[in-house]
């Protein structure tokens, strides 16, 4: 009796990776979409699935639930804006360089406030799904990349702590997470990334300069 073969299994290499590429492509297409068109509350998983011309069980081998896919829709452009933001070391002051980088990141956001806002409140302790996963080894490289840029300004004495460049990395992403969630915050408004930027250099002025008083200042 002859043995009987999958039809994905029959597929050329290059023709399955395209395939899935596809379905990818499809699934988060259609994810954003009703994202979008009936927030992320009122939509389901079955929605989508059958929006990308899948079923729920193919969806799921992407995504493991609802919330992994919003990291889905976004993992990918997230990790093209941090390639650009830690591109090219600079010699500007460590505040400038700081905001130069964020700003890839409020341009990022800005351009899709709504979908920004769900994965701020669903995603920052999420982690059960492969694409979550991948989201905290994405954020966990910028940390690494802001340590970096705290080595250099401190060869070019541009700063001076005692801490190590890590420790400092997470206290600048840190303060930087809870600057871009205030700056969405408001529904009713569009963010605007020039004033999003100027609240962000005024609170990250605070852990550079420290708050211990000045010489000769009262």
């Amino acid at each position: 009796m002859p043995t009987m073969i999958e039809p994905d299994a029959a597929k050329p290499e290059g023709q399955r990776a395209r395939g899935k590429a596809q379905k990818l492509q499809r699934i988060r297409d259609a994810a954003r979409a009703l994202f979008i068109e009936k927030g992320y509350d009122d939509t389901t998983t079955r929605e989508i699935a059958h929006r990308a011309g899948v079923g729920l069980g193919t969806l799921f081998t992407y995504a493991a639930d609802k919330r992994d896919l919003l990291f889905l829709i976004f993992n990918d452009e997230l990790e093209a804006v941090a390639a650009r933001a830690f591109a090219e070391p600079s010699n500007a002051l460590f505040i400038d360089q700081l905001i130069a980088a964020f700003h890839e990141f409020y341009a990022f956001f800005a351009k899709q406030p709504h979908l920004a806002r769900f994965m701020l409140r669903e995603l920052t302790f999420y982690v059960a799904g492969v694409e979550a996963r991948r989201f905290q080894r994405h954020r966990e490289q910028i940390v690494v990349n802001l340590a970096e840029m705290v080595r250099r300004a401190k060869q070019q004495g541009g700063v001076d702590a005692g801490e190590s460049d890590l420790v400092i990395g997470h206290a600048i992403f840190a303060l930087y997470a809870a600057e871009i969630r205030r700056w969405l915050a408001n529904d009713d408004s569009e963010p605007e990334i020039k004033q999003g930027l100027v609240t962000l250099r005024r609170t990250l002025n605070i852990l550079i300069t420290g708050l211990a008083p000045q010489h000769g200042r009262r």
